[in-house]
């Protein structure tokens, strides 16, 4: 009984950091799956979301982990995947001092049309960094591929910063080229704090 009540619940189980794991496997990143429960877990991770758990990045790349995040649905709304890249940094950033930059895919016709430009919103202190995400074709095109990306700088128990996509990598895989570009935006995130 307890064996068949473990193979049913390893049947019903979301294996999205599963399947994100085996990507970078494939295109040649260096990586592995976390023990549950540990800190990284809890990086944007309030408490009616949980994660699926950490995949700790052991190439030397400045992205260190990710996080997914998943909502589960309801009667009106479906879940909801977020995958946080995780970019620690030694330097404590002010909150007064802190980035945000979103993106914004510009579609051809509303909600079904084509990705036709991208627009980065930012806050008061991102508008030099969003212009060069703007003039960045990689990061465009990664933006144009996956989805809507968000880029902020942490604070509290995290010092850093982090990239996030939302749901789009459970439809689609992480090319290598995707990968550099997140990696491009994390090195920018850093440079634009020395």
């Amino acid at each position: 009984m307890d064996l068949n009540f473990k193979k049913l619940k390893e049947l019903f189980r979301d294996k999205s950091r599963d399947n994100l794991y085996q990507n970078l496997l494939n295109i040649g990143i260096n990586c592995e799956l976390s023990p549950r429960g540990v800190n990284e877990e809890k990086l944007f991770n309030p408490w009616y979301r949980r994660s699926l758990g950490v995949i700790k990045i052991k190439s030397n790349y400045s992205i260190k982990y990710i996080n997914i995040i998943k909502q589960n649905g309801g009667k009106n709304n479906p879940p909801r995947w977020w995958y946080y890249f995780a970019i620690p940094d030694l330097q404590i950033i002010p909150i007064d001092k802190s980035i945000e930059i979103k993106s914004n895919r510009k579609k051809s016709a509303p909600l079904v049309g084509r990705v036709k430009s991208i627009e980065w919103e930012h806050n008061s202190n991102s508008k030099e960094l969003s212009e060069i995400f703007t003039n960045n074709q990689d990061i465009n095109s990664l933006s144009m591929e996956l989805g809507n990306i968000k880029v902020q700088s942490l604070h509290d128990n995290f010092s850093g910063f982090s990239i996030e996509l939302e749901f789009a990598l459970r439809k689609k895989k992480l090319s290598i080229n995707h990968w550099e570009s997140l990696n491009k935006i994390s090195k920018l995130c850093i440079n634009n704090y020395l």
